[in-house]
Order: structure tokens, then sequence, then C-alpha cells
């Protein structure tokens, strides 16, 4: 994803920021100005209030979206596309705790993990 871009657009007291290839950010920019300066809140923002970050990630677990390596911007990615505005450390501690209660397995070295659902422990692996 080398070819994404990173905008922060700021207007009073509202900051977003969008990561993105150029021609989405392209589409999507105008929007959340005219947005912010309506006041308006775009559909996809209303979410429940009270949903924690690691509630939101265990629906994605459940939903089966771990059956493949995710990386913490694939995560932090999936969430934002769903409405959910966490930031990454809040995301990457989510990930961590799940990791320990034992849903995710976390592979890889610091700062380059991946997480991928863990085989159900009543699993028996043929060999």
């Amino acid at each position: 994803m080398d070819d994404e871009v990173r905008v922060k657009v700021r207007i009073g007291d509202i900051e977003v920021e969008i990561t993105g290839t150029p021609e989405k950010i392209g589409e999507v920019v105008p929007n959340i100005i005219e947005s912010i300066k309506s006041g308006a809140t775009p559909k996809e923002q209303r979410k429940p209030i009270g949903r924690s970050c690691k509630d939101v990630i265990y629906e994605l677990w459940r939903e089966g979206w771990f059956k493949e390596e995710r990386r913490l911007g694939d995560v932090y990615e999936e969430l934002t596309k769903r409405g959910y505005y966490f930031d990454k450390s809040a995301i990457s501690h989510a990930l961590s705790s799940l990791v320990k209660e034992g849903i995710l397995t976390r592979m890889g070295k610091e700062r380059r993990y991946t997480y991928v659902q863990k085989i159900p422990y009543t699993t028996k692996i043929r060999g």
C-alpha cells in the first residue's frame, strides 16, 4: 500500500484524518468538508454509543474476518469503513487483549504483527 496518502482536514475544532489512494481521497474530502460545515454527521459515523474497540473487533472475529492474517492497519481500515473511529493504539491494545484471551493469534515481529483467528482448542490437528 505504498501508493496511499494521509490527509488531515481541520475546520474549526473538528479534525478528520483520512488514509487512502489519491483518487479515493479526492472523492471523499469534499463530502467530509461539506458535512463538517453543515454540522451533519455522515450516516456511516452513526454507531451505537458505548461500544468498546475490543467489542467491535470481537464482532469482526465472530464474523470470520480474521480467517485471513490481518495487520493493525487492516483492522483500522475495516473499523473505519464500518464507521468506528478508534486510534491505532486503542486497536493495538484490544488486539493484544484478544490474543491473551486466546481468541486471536499474533504472528511476526514487533511493529509488523499479523493477527489471525486461533484454532479452537477443541480442534484436533491431524499429524
